[in-house]
């Protein structure tokens, strides 16, 4: 019986150290990530004052924004534009509203001056051609208005909402 016992415990003493072994093991993993285009707007300038002269002349404001953008290499493009609410009854006519564009590469900007605004379509700011990348932190632009001051428009405070919207493909 002691014979047995003995046997028993050296047998079970040759498994207990891989009982208590340590073991290691690896594996990988790879990382996919697809990177598109993007696009994002925000205006700087909440409330546009457009005023100037007060006999009959031109009544000028400056809107400013920033954006960030990156377009599709080969094929992609991308826009600002920007669509307004009218004045109002008895209010300034939005034929006598224009504005011209301010922006840096890589945007193309709509000019200078003069350009006609739209309360039905979108009208541009800035294009972006293929492979277009703002600056990390975001590039800027601004917007100048010009308003016809005439006197058929009746006295008041009136208001149009300009509505932005970039778009990258």
């Amino acid at each position: 019986m002691k014979r047995a016992l003995l046997a028993t415990m050296i047998t079970a003493m040759a498994f207990v150290p891989a009982a208590f072994s340590q073991s290691t093991d690896s594996g990988t993993s790879t990382l996919s990530v697809g990177v598109g285009p993007e696009a994002s707007f925000t205006s700087n300038t909440a409330t546009t004052a457009i005023s100037g002269d007060t006999k009959f002349g031109a009544k000028t404001g400056n809107t400013n924004f920033s954006y960030k953008i990156r377009t599709s290499q080969s094929s992609g493009t991308g826009s600002i534009v920007m669509e307004l609410t009218a004045f109002g009854a008895n209010g300034p006519a939005m034929v006598d509203l224009t504005y011209g564009c301010t922006v840096v590469a890589p945007a193309t900007g709509c000019g200078s001056s003069g350009v006609a605004v739209s309360t039905s379509t979108g009208t541009n700011v800035a294009t972006f051609s293929s492979d277009a990348h703002s600056a990390d932190a975001g590039d800027s632009g601004s917007i100048s208005w010009t308003l016809v001051d005439r006197t058929t428009v009746k006295t008041g405070d009136y208001s149009s909402t300009a509505t932005f919207t970039i778009s990258a493909s």
